[in-house]
Parts: structure tokens; C-alpha cells; sequence
């Protein structure tokens, strides 16, 4: 992590795995001045355009990104004409030493005058999201427990630029961090999971960028998914439906890990602060559950719990079997906290569903799985992981909760950053067939949902949802206008994201054992989005003309 991050002082990004195709590199241009870039070009020489194939001959506007193809390698100058205040001025920036990767231009103020370059402290000075600066005092972040921290986050409300450790400060304070996630911590660029502390080390709720206060965050750090933006567009959609999803904000992080000359070095991508899924008011808000709750109602909620493989338990976590070789575990109350009653209640309650779900009345109303859970929160969760596809629905990552003197509800949705066709192992990737309604290609998942759907009332609810939602929340022409709308706000962001993490176009094995995913992948942003936005539309497309077999 060190090297690559040093790399970042000539702009040249080569983390990831794998190369690009043998002398082929790619300039991105940001425009962070107020001013128009009329013209620009890449040349050979410092004095002349010597070959028509790098001319970049689209005028790049104040906050305009640019980006293209450079053959061969060698050195290059970057020609521009700026116009400032009416008066056209040449910019000559260069010389830069090119291989194979991505280089960052960056057109700036510098005390009234504009410069270009390619220096970390050019291309990562400023950004257009909230900047976050994480300084681990020098502590590697582990896996656990969690280090200490600062946490200092910059935005503008009115839209300005931000620079890292600047104003407006949004949020600074005493933290403790550590990695999270399972398959993801074999990323290059990984996730975080912080936690907000006053300054003698206690659990303290605070709001970051607007987001309602609590102590318990996530900085997830999209790598795999070149788009930025799968995890963020899911969530959007759950709540769209009508259920509480994780509340998220684009932002730019610095992870300063280790001692560096300038904090612009220390430039760690696009990231989503993401709410972390515990129980709170503004978050599962379900009732407090504590140790004198030993009888009904109060025993019978609330309750939130996570279903999963034997392999993803966490040591001390509380957990009991269910159908299909799986387990749920008991994430509030905690582990120390649950009381031997109040575990033998929820698993005891869990165990009648399936015992109704499983058995010869299971579609009556009054004594089959309605008796136990909330249909309409099923229907919906399964809805939509079905719609995105995702591979981990039903195996991992998936929630559930129960309040006091309600049913057992599905959900929040929880993890989507290999959904939408980016997963492309056993056919995850392609756009038409049935997932959660039968085992796919022998991919085990909770025998749940199979069962569901062997109960017509419920078929039939799921068509009648599917119908609806397909006229507004989930029609073609609603998820494009979404999904446009992230990509223009991630424009400027992303170029430097890529700048970072050199993955566009290439083919990323994470690990061994991971080498499902695959491509093939555009070689440019614009190119990324296109592909979810064509994705989405073929799955829904195939859904339309494919529902009436569920009946």
C-alpha cells in the first residue's frame, strides 16, 4: 500500500492486478479552474503536435473531465489554450515519462496564475465531493481490532471545492477504525468500518454529512465494481420501495497511514460513508430489548438478526441453525447482552415459521409462514435481489428483523457490489433467468424462498409488485435517469478515483480462489455505466416478458 501510494507523486497508477495492453496508456484531464479550456492537445514535443492521433480537440470547461487513448510510450506535453478573462494564453506543461497506465493532468489556480501538472499535489489537491481524511497515526489498519484514529471530513454545502484537511469542516474528531468485509479485504482497495469516539475513547454519536448522528459508520470503498455506484443505486431502489436502507454520501478519502510529504499523496480514492445496519431510531427501528424483558410482549422484540454460512460466523456471535445448512445469528441484542430466555424466545419463534413454512398448511393464512412473517417484506427483498441478480441473496448478508409484538420482517438489504451483472461466475452475469425461485446452477441458498413459491397467493403477490413497480420506481426510464444522475455527480471524482486505482479495462484477480471475476471490461468510465444502464434495462426486459411463469 505504501509503494503505490508514493507512486501517486509522478501520477502514475499501476495498483491493481494484471497490465494494460502492451504500449497503450491513457491521459485524464481535469479542469479545476474557473476558467474555459478552449483547446488542448497531447504532443510529442514540446513545440509541435507531431501526431493527429492524440489530439484532444473538445473544449474541457471549468470542472470538466477529459480522458483519451495515448499509443506507445515516451514523453508527452500537454498543449492548451486557456481563456481567461477573454484573452487566450498557451499552457505548456510537460515533460512526463508515459508507460502503460493512467496519468493524471490536473489544470489549477496557483496564487492568480494556472499550472498543470502531474504531481500528486496537482491532480489530488482539490475535490469535488467531500474530501475525508483518515490518519491512522501511523498504525497499519488491521482487520481487528480497531486502531485509533482522526476523522476529518471537508464540505462545501454550496458546492465549492474541497481540499483535504480544509474548510468547511463538516465533521472532525477521535475515532477508532479497522477493515471490514470478508471476500472485499483481498481488494487492493479496501473497506473500513469506523467507529465516532470522544476524546477519552468512548462510543459518541455524531452526523457526518448529514446523515442522522450514531457512532457506527462504513467507508466501503468500490473497487470491483467500476462503477462506482451498484451499491449505492440498489440501496436507493430498497428505499424507493418503501423500507429503511442504508442512508450513503460519495466522498473522496486520504488514508494517511504512514509519515507523507504532502497529504495529497496520501489520495485513496472514492468511497461511500454508509450507514452501518444496527438497531437505532434512524436506523432498524425496532424496540430496545434488555434483560428484564423475560416475558410476552416484551420478550418478543426487537430483534435483528443476519442469516449466513457456517464459514462467515463471527467468534462469541450467537447463532442457531435453520433450513438449508445455514445459521442465523443474533446481532442485537449483543452477544453479552441476550439473555439465555430471550435466545431460546427468537430461536423458538424462528423455528414455528419454518415449521408452518415447511409443512402441509403452509398457505393458510392463519397457520401456515403468514402467521409468522411480514409477506409484504418478503415479497419486496426478494423482488429486488432477484431483479439485481445478486449472488450472495440468500447465502450471505441478509437481514432480518422482528419488533416487538410484530412479525418477523425481511431485511434491510444489505451488500450489493457484486449484483447488477458484475459477477460473473455461474452465469451471474447474464441478464435473463430465474435465480431465487429455484436453485441456480446448484448455488446453494436458503431453501426459503423455493418454498414460497410454491404457495400461488404468494406468486401472485410477487407479479402484482413486480407489475407495479415496473410503471414507476423500477421502469427503464426511471433507473437510467438514476443511474445518470450518480454518474454526473461521480464525473470529476471518478477520473480521479482511476487515476488511483488503475482498473479500468482490466481484468482484476483479487486472489486465487477468486478468479470468477471476470471480464470483459470498457476501458473507460463512460463506458462502465453504459453497461449497468444495458444490464438493467435487459434484466427488467426479461422479467417482463418471464413473470407469468412464477404463476
Amino acid at each position: 500500500m505504501k509503494t503505490q501510494q508514493r507512486l501517486l507523486v509522478l501520477g502514475l497508477m499501476m495498483a491493481g492486478c494484471g497490465q494494460l495492453v502492451p504500449g497503450f496508456s491513457r491521459f485524464q484531464l481535469i479542469n479545476q479552474t474557473p476558467y474555459a479550456i478552449t483547446y488542448y492537445a497531447v504532443a510529442h514535443s514540446e513545440k509541435q503536435v507531431r501526431n493527429a492521433k492524440n489530439l484532444l480537440d473538445a473544449a474541457l470547461p471549468s470542472g470538466g473531465v477529459s480522458s483519451a487513448p495515448v499509443a506507445g510510450m515516451g514523453t508527452y506535453w500537454l498543449r492548451a489554450i486557456a481563456d481567461v478573462d477573454g484573452t487566450p494564453t498557451e499552457k505548456i506543461a510537460g515533460p512526463v515519462w508515459i508507460a502503460n497506465g493512467h496519468v493524471g493532468w490536473a489544470w489549477r489556480l496557483v496564487d492568480g496564475a494556472i499550472q498543470a501538472g502531474t504531481k500528486a499535489q496537482d491532480v489530488f489537491a482539490q475535490t469535488d465531493l467531500p474530501a475525508v481524511v483518515i490518519d491512522s497515526f501511523g498504525q497499519t489498519i488491521p482487520d481487528e481490532p480497531k486502531v485509533p484514529a482522526l476523522l476529518h471530513v471537508t464540505n462545501d454545502p454550496l458546492g465549492g471545492l474541497h481540499t483535504p484537511l480544509g474548510q468547511p469542516v463538516d465533521y472532525r474528531g477521535v475515532g477508532a477504525i479497522e477493515l471490514r468485509g470478508y471476500s472485499t479485504q483481498a481488494f487492493a482497495k479496501q473497506s473500513f468500518g469506523f467507529e465516532t469516539r470522544d476524546e477519552e475513547g468512548h462510543d459518541q454519536d455524531a452526523s457526518i454529512l448529514g446523515l442522522p448522528e450514531e457512532e457506527d459508520w462504513v467507508l466501503y470503498g468500490p473497487y470491483m465494481d467500476r462503477s462506482l455506484m451498484r451499491t449505492v443505486l440498489g440501496y436507493s431502489l430498497y428505499a424507493g420501495m418503501g423500507w429503511y436502507a442504508p442512508r450513503t454520501r460519495f466522498c473522496e478519502v486520504y488514508l494517511k497511514d504512514y509519515p507523507a510529504g504532502h497529504i495529497e499523496e496520501t489520495y485513496h480514492g472514492v468511497y461511500v460513508l454508509t450507514e452501518k445496519l444496527k438497531r437505532d431510531a434512524h436506523r432498524v427501528d425496532i424496540a430496545a430489548l434488555d434483560e428484564t424483558a423475560v416475558v410476552e410482549p416484551a420478550i418478543s422484540g426487537g430483534y435483528l438478526l443476519e442469516l449466513h454460512g457456517a464459514e462467515q460466523q463471527d467468534p462469541g456471535e450467537r447463532v442457531f441453525p435453520v433450513a438449508g445448512d445455514f445459521l442465523l445469528s443474533i446481532k442485537y441484542p449483543k452477544p453479552e447482552k441476550i439473555t439465555g430466555l430471550q435466545f431460546a424466545w427468537i430461536r423458538r419463534y424462528v423455528g414455528d415459521f419454518e415449521a408452518a413454512l415447511f409443512g402441509p398448511d403452509f398457505t393458510d393464512p392463519g397457520h401456515g409462514y403468514a402467521a409468522y412473517i411480514d409477506v409484504a417484506s418478503f415479497v419486496d427483498y426478494i423482488l429486488l435481489q432477484d431483479f439485481l441478480k445478486n449472488r450472495d441473496a440468500f447465502r450471505a448478508s441478509v437481514f432480518l428483523y422482528k419488533d416487538r409484538q410484530e412479525k418477523l420482517c425481511l431485511g434491510p438489504i444489505w451488500d450489493l457490489n457484486i449484483a447488477m451483472g458484475y459477477y460473473s461466475f455461474s452465469g451471474f452475469q447474464d441478464p435473463t433467468g430465474w435465480f431465487l425461485q429455484s436453485p441456480y446452477r446448484k448455488l446453494p441458498h436458503s431453501p426459503w424462498t423455493d418454498r414460497l413459491f410454491e404457495d400461488p397467493a404468494f406468486a401472485q403477490r410477487y407479479r402484482q409488485r413486480w407489475d407495479e413497480l415496473r410503471q414507476g420506481l423500477l421502469s427503464t426510464a426511471s433507473l437510467n435517469q438514476r443511474i445518470d444522475g450518480y454518474a454526473a455527480h461521480l464525473a470529476t471524482a471518478q477520473v480521479r478515483n482511476f487515476i488511483r486505482w488503475n482498473s479500468l479495462g482490466r481484468t482484476l484477480f483479487p486472489r486465487i480462489d477468486l478468479l470468477m471475476y471476470m471480464g470483459p471490461h470498457p476501458d473507460s468510465y463512460a463506458g462502465e455505466v453504459q453497461l449497468l444502464k444495458d444490464w438493467m434495462a435487459q434484466r427488467a426486459e426479461w422479467m417482463d416478458g418471464h413473470i407469468d411463469e412464477l404463476l
